[in-house]
């Protein structure tokens, strides 16, 4: 069995800082006390654009070079207003024992024997890679913008659903490959599953979500680990799990 803890919206800021590493702090203490052997941060590591001399990004780094000193990690980007692009690039040249791997695009990336990481050149690989201890499939933040100047406004949120949900399918074959040479494959995205519970208990059911239950266990993850909704909340399928952590802090 593979130990990998996941911790999801951590919204650094000024505002939020005293809450957000106090809590961070706490749940990398477990970790390591707990001997996890990779670390996901699955998206909104920020509350909003910081500049780079902000006490938030000195402590938020600070407790990610701490992580990557006990395990690899690997950082997803989040909601745009919330991590705009390029905010996670400075995680990759903290150095430490092991690596911070940023999954800001769609990739499938592979945990490798020395606990490294390689990511694939397009949006999956094309065969499992040889010697590799875990496989993570990566859908960050979409971009609905995109999506809406590309099929139009009005057809946007539903586009987006149906072609995360062939995108997600295409995971499949690389997933069970490596599932059948008992290598764990897990799911990693930040967004809306239809029917998930808000942090105040409300169902979210609309047409503009990213996922459904249905399109994550389609990519034939053994485990799928979405961040965005603060509620800890989790659905299970023929032996596959879709779970959200939660926020690492009470921010709602």
């Amino acid at each position: 069995m593979t130990r990998i803890a996941q911790f999801s919206d951590l919204h650094y800021s000024a505002k939020n800082l005293t809450e957000a590493d106090r809590c961070f702090s706490q749940a990398i203490d477990r970790a390591i006390e707990m001997r996890v052997e990779a670390a996901v941060i699955s998206g909104d590591a920020t509350d909003h654009a910081l500049d780079v001399h902000a006490p938030a990004v000195e402590r938020l780094a600070r407790n990610v070079r701490r992580l990557a000193g006990h395990c690899p990690v690997l950082m997803l980007q989040g909601t745009y207003s919330h991590e705009p692009p390029g905010t996670l690039s400075i995680f990759r040249l903290l150095g430490g024992r092991f690596a911070v791997h940023v999954a800001d695009r769609i990739e499938q990336v592979a945990l490798t024997a020395d606990r490294g990481w390689i990511a694939s050149s397009n949006w999956r690989f094309k065969s499992v890679p040889c010697g590799l201890r875990v496989l993570f499939s990566c859908v960050p933040t979409v971009n609905k913008a995109t999506v809406a100047a590309t099929v139009g406004a009005t057809a946007a949120a539903e586009a987006i659903g149906e072609q995360l949900g062939i995108l997600l399918r295409g995971f499949a074959p690389i997933n069970e490959a490596a599932g059948e040479m008992g290598v764990p494959t897990v799911g990693v995205s930040h967004g809306t599953v239809y029917g998930c519970l808000t942090e105040h208990g409300v169902p979210m059911a609309g047409f503009d979500h990213e996922f459904t239950t249905g399109a994550l266990f389609g990519a034939r993850a053994q485990a799928f680990m979405p961040g965005h909704i603060h509620r800890h909340q989790s659905w299970e399928s023929s032996g596959r799990l879709i779970a959200y952590p939660g926020s690492i802090g009470r921010f709602h």
